[in-house]
């Protein structure tokens, strides 16, 4: 029954993640996202979904660990840096190429 409740939770952190991102990427349309540091313009929800996305998955691996080990760690990092880090190369080259939405 932890597994269950476990990958909801990871899953619901994963939505957040994706949102948060897109948010920031929607609040910057014609600017390139850093990777590394804070985008020029950072809406307040997506620090909000942020911090929940990753207290949601941490909670759902902490869950999880249990049966499936140190996979719940590498379960975590893919859900919170996956987002992180697809979305916003996605949204760079789409910046670089010069096209909107």
């Amino acid at each position: 029954m932890a597994v269950i409740f476990g990958t909801i939770l990871v899953l619901a952190g994963f939505a957040c993640a994706v949102y948060g991102v897109l948010l920031v990427a929607w609040a910057n349309p014609t600017t390139p996202l850093p990777m590394f540091t804070s985008a020029p313009s950072r809406p307040r929800a997506s620090v909000l979904l942020n911090v929940g996305a990753v207290a949601l998955v941490i909670w759902g691996a902490n869950l999880m660990t249990p049966e499936i080990g140190a996979w719940a760690f590498v379960l975590l990092t893919i859900a919170v840096l996956g987002p992180f880090i697809v979305i916003r190369a996605w949204h760079n080259g789409r910046v670089a190429r010069g096209s909107q939405r």
